[in-house]
């Protein structure tokens, strides 16, 4: 079964380039991680209506993670947790 994760990004912030960076190495590895990236200055509303308020963040099912740096580690540990 697939695990889609949805991340919250700005093409202008440069943490959520290194958060990018990581979550796409992690889904590399494993075929199993759907990625969905939402550009929020793209999609204001949806980024609103979603709860987002930092980026980057990221999101599966109704859990989010965000953080002014998300590791890799952070990452994996919140993919491990949360894999439907």
């Amino acid at each position: 079964m697939n695990t889609r994760i949805t991340f919250y990004r700005s093409n202008l912030c440069p943490r959520c380039h290194i958060a990018g960076r990581h979550l796409r190495e992690l889904a590399a590895a494993d075929p199993s991680l759907e990625i969905e990236e939402v550009d929020i200055l793209l999609s204001p509303r949806r980024t609103w209506r979603d709860g987002i308020r930092m980026i980057p963040a990221m999101r599966i099912g109704n859990r989010t993670i965000s953080g002014v740096f998300l590791g890799k580690d952070a990452i994996a540990g919140f993919i491990a947790r949360n894999r439907s």
